[in-house]
């Protein structure tokens, strides 16, 4: 127990030590010492003075996770989530914005990119001027930053309506390949109709009734065309199922649309700000974040210094070295010395010189 206090001491001791050398160091050349936090300092007023004005933009969206369509139609399966709607939408936003896909629709529905889809200015710097954050449990605010009020405000209503859009191809995708799925056989069974038709009308052309209506035809005869209309009817039962399937898929994609802009409802659009974004608030975090900073590095010159320094100013300075101290001369306050250091030159002359003798 004693070794550890007596370790603590000992450390307390040397920092104190530390702190009282580092402190007579800084007072005897401060000017050297505060000229690392000055130049800092000024150059974190300069970048804080030198940078544009930014303006922001935002609208605000109503977010649902359910509606009367989508309990009516069953359009989708409602899921269990711990988090709220809002906080969820905000976190795919963000996450899509990560996306070369996604910050590219955004800057194309902004004006920001050419009609070939080469983005005429950084996808990274859109991606940090564009973001969404959860306002309460069923709001949902898409907000841009920009130098320019305008381009701040087609920020973010892209990027409003590119989520939307994505949202949207995301939900009726399923339909949607379904539908052309069923375009496709519609397009194959409608040629099967119009081969059983003609291949029924050419048989009955080569193979005319009797000409006594009383008279039936022959049984060969009778089974061929039974065959033949058998066929299309299969073939035209399969074009009319091909076409139902069309329409529900159809249905559900129109469906699913609709339910979408119920779910996603823009209350506040984006409009142009007025005022800049930055103010005095901005400028003075800005200069203090590089006050910081400086002064970081003047304590680092500060000790540096002192740890460089080997004058001796104390009696343990002269123990740090390994001499050893036997006795001190006390600082007595107050002790003033009277007189003057030197004589003046009648003074000296009333001094009798003594003789040789």
């Amino acid at each position: 127990m004693e070794t550890a206090r007596d370790a603590v001491a000992s450390y307390v001791s040397g920092a104190q030590r530390f702190f009282a050398r580092s402190m007579r160091i800084f007072f005897g050349k401060p000017i050297r010492f505060l000229l690392p936090l000055l130049l800092i300092a000024g150059y974190g007023i300069y970048y804080a003075a030198s940078q544009p004005d930014e303006y922001q933009s935002s609208g605000v969206l109503s977010v649902s996770s359910d509606t009367f369509l989508g309990s009516l139609t069953q359009v989708r399966d409602t899921q269990t989530n711990f988090q709220s709607v809002s906080t969820t939408i905000a976190t795919q936003f963000n996450d899509l914005m990560q996306t070369d896909g996604f910050a590219q629709s955004v800057a194309e529905g902004a004006g920001l990119a050419d009609p070939g889809g080469d983005a005429l200015t950084d996808l990274d710097k859109i991606r940090s001027h564009v973001f969404a954050a959860s306002v309460g449990d069923s709001l949902l605010r898409v907000t841009a930053t920009s130098d320019d009020p305008e381009v701040a405000r087609l920020l973010a209503k892209s990027g409003i309506a590119s989520f939307k859009n994505f949202v949207i191809s995301s939900e009726v995708a399923g339909s949607d390949v379904a539908e052309q799925f069923s375009d496709d056989l519609l397009t194959g069974y409608k040629k099967d109709v119009e081969s059983a038709s003609q291949a029924l009308q050419d048989y009955l052309e080569k193979h005319p009734p009797p000409p006594n209506p009383n008279v039936d035809r022959d049984l060969p005869d009778q089974f061929e065309i039974t065959r033949l209309n058998d066929a299309l009817n299969r073939a035209q039962d399969r074009f009319d199922k091909a076409v139902d399937d069309r329409e529900t898929a159809r249905l559900a994609t129109l469906q699913s649309s609709a339910d979408i802009g119920q779910r996603l409802r823009v209350l506040d659009e984006p409009k142009a700000s007025i005022l800049p974004l930055a103010g005095l608030k901005s400028l003075a975090t800005t200069v203090i974040l590089f006050g910081i900073l400086g002064l970081i590095v003047s304590a680092g010159a500060i000790a540096l210094a002192c740890v460089l320094d080997r004058s001796i100013h104390t009696a343990t300075d002269l123990e740090r070295i390994g001499a050893s101290v036997r006795a001190v001369v006390p600082h007595a306050k107050g002790l003033k010395i009277e007189g003057s250091r030197n004589t003046s030159a009648s003074q000296r002359q009333k001094v009798p010189a003594r003789s040789a003798g």
